[in-house]
């Protein structure tokens, strides 16, 4: 198993900063916080659902600068 801190990551149950470890074995991979042992498994490609995008995204147009 492989073990590496993840830098700048919050704890979603206990919101403690840089308490978060990443382990990977050759199979699985998931996140322990070492503050409040909360766990999460990283999903598998096959339980992964991707989030729908919504239609209504609009495109952003910034003016030109005008020089003073």
């Amino acid at each position: 198993m492989k073990r590496r801190f993840i830098a700048g990551a919050k704890c979603p149950k206990c919101q403690a900063q840089d308490r978060v470890v990443m382990i990977t074995s050759d199979d699985d991979e998931w996140i322990e916080c070492i503050e409040c042992d909360y766990t999460e498994q990283r999903p598998s490609e096959d339980s992964y659902v991707a989030p729908e995008a919504p239609d209504d995204i609009g495109v952003i147009q910034f003016k030109p600068r005008q020089r003073q």
